[in-house]
């Protein structure tokens, strides 16, 4: 794999990020031009901007995408490719009937199409729901926890939160005059649109971060990066192929205790080579572990000192970002970092009482830790949204700010309120839920609420059909380039 291959990942993730950004503008800035609060160039500016600040606020639905959707070891960067290209196809047809499908489900839809034509159509390659234990708690993930399930449910949440939230207006305004009604949302809707710019890229934006730390990730354990040079060093990730190979000894349940004693004394190298960080954490903390099965206490006690001091680094960190500390938005971006002294200490007293191998269920968690997106992927993926939102996407714009229903500035606030809600709650919790799919059902909610007629239901019914086939049409797509790109010898 050359340096050549990952920039190209890298250029085509951004493509992506870029045509999303265009392709999605409507969601947030849709109903707050359609109710002629703001004109199409300030909706645009104050979506750029509110897309770029919720991008850089958080990364619980990158770690989603970049490891808990597929197997890894069916993607390469020219895999990525193909699931990219799968994604922005879609997005491009789309966009030019002016429909407003889910960018987030044609990313998702390729890198699955692409994982299955990777591994020979072996359906075993897509992470369909896997029982993981977070914190002591078993929680459920993959592809039909994260995507499938939001899919269903978050229209529905969307639909009946728009409905309900209008139906709460009407009530509290039933007697108020028109003309203040009108002055007081039209200020309102502003707020509302910067919340929706903003929910719209913590959602959307880390899809993108997501891919290229997937790429990242899979080039450094596979020690592509082994002689990069020292100016490339950014392209590293926490989980170099050293790491990755002494958890693999670790998950040998035959490992022989000089091979424990080898293995966790590369792993603690490893974890004092990198930054410090929730990867160093959960290396020195699988190293004590071993040490303590070695019946060495006191170089398990050292090392578990250096774990729990990198965990209050890590807090420390995040209590000092500004942003967590706003009443509003701060429970919604704060991370949720995991103890691993505590948790791994819970993975192996489960194993013990199972009969199972309690250091090797220690590695198997570690093994599953999801890496942090670099600032520096945050920063990119960010202002190329940010730049693909100032392109506009007037097709979409059009269809869901006039054509669907009919809106006031009251029901422009009402849908965004209640879609960026959902959004931020969703995305706060990794879930690939689509900002497509969030607004315009919250859109269809209010114009029910208005009156069940007021919805354009021919227009509806080709909306709905664009969700359905975005998932299978786009993983077609990256499947048959990946099929290509096997023909033409690039994929073995």
């Amino acid at each position: 794999m050359t340096i050549g291959i990952i920039f190209l990942v890298v250029f085509i993730a951004l493509v992506f990020e870029y045509i999303n950004g265009f392709h999605d503008t409507a969601n947030s800035i849709a109903t707050i031009v359609g109710t002629k609060v703001l004109t199409p160039r300030q909706a645009i500016l104050l979506a750029a901007i509110t897309n770029l600040i919720g991008a850089l606020s958080g990364h619980a639905v990158a770690k989603t995408v970049s490891s808990g959707l597929v197997d890894s070891q069916f993607i390469s960067p020219l895999v990525i490719v193909c699931a990219l290209l799968g994604g922005i196809i879609w997005n491009l047809i789309t966009w030019w009937f002016g429909l407003p499908s889910s960018s987030t489900h044609a990313l998702v839809g390729g890198i699955c199409g692409a994982a299955v034509a990777s591994a020979h159509d072996n359906w075993h390659a897509i992470i369909w729901s896997v029982e993981k234990v977070k914190d002591g708690k078993v929680v459920m993930e993959g592809v039909f926890h994260k995507v499938v399930v939001p899919m269903i449910t978050s229209p529905i949440i969307g639909f009946f939160g728009g409905m309900l939230v209008m139906g709460l207006l009407y009530a509290l305004l039933r007697s108020a005059r028109p003309r203040f009604v009108n002055r007081f949302f039209g200020k309102a809707q502003i707020v509302s649109a910067a919340f929706m710019g903003f929910a719209h890229g913590l959602a959307d934006a880390q899809k993108t971060m997501g891919v290229i730390t997937l790429a990242l990730v899979t080039a450094t354990a596979t020690g592509s990066f082994t002689a990069l040079p020292g100016w490339l060093g950014f392209l590293r990730m926490d989980k170099s192929m050293a790491a990755e190979q002494s958890i693999k000894t670790l998950l040998n349940p035959a490992t022989s205790p000089d091979q424990i004693r080898g293995a966790a004394i590369t792993l603690e190298k490893e974890a004092l080579r990198i930054k410090r960080g929730e990867f160093r954490e959960a290396f020195l903390t699988l190293v004590a572990n071993s040490h303590a099965a070695l019946d060495d206490p006191a170089t398990a006690k050292r090392v578990a000192h250096m774990a729990a001091a990198t965990h209050q680094e890590i807090l420390a960190a995040e209590e000092a970002r500004i942003i967590t500390r706003l009443p509003v938005l701060g429970p919604l971006v704060a991370g949720k970092h995991t103890d691993w002294g505590k948790s791994l200490g819970k993975e192996m007293a489960a194993a013990r009482e199972a009969g199972g191998n309690p250091l090797v269920a220690a590695a198997g968690k570690v093994k599953d830790l999801s890496p942090d997106v670099p600032i520096w992927i945050k920063i990119v993926c960010s202002l190329t949204m940010a730049a693909g939102t100032m392109a506009g996407g007037w097709r979409i714009i059009k269809t869901l700010g006039h054509k669907m229903v009919k809106l006031q500035p009251v029901h422009g606030f009402a849908a965004e309120t209640t879609a960026a809600t959902l959004l931020a709650v969703t995305g706060s919790f990794g879930m690939t839920v689509s900002t497509t799919h969030s607004v315009t059902t919250a859109i269809m909610g209010v114009g029910c609420a208005k009156r069940f007629n007021a919805l354009k239901f021919t227009l509806i019914e080709r909306i709905i059909w664009a969700w359905i086939l975005t998932l299978p049409s786009a993983g077609i797509v990256a499947y048959a380039f990946v099929k290509l790109f096997r023909i033409c010898g690039w994929i073995p």
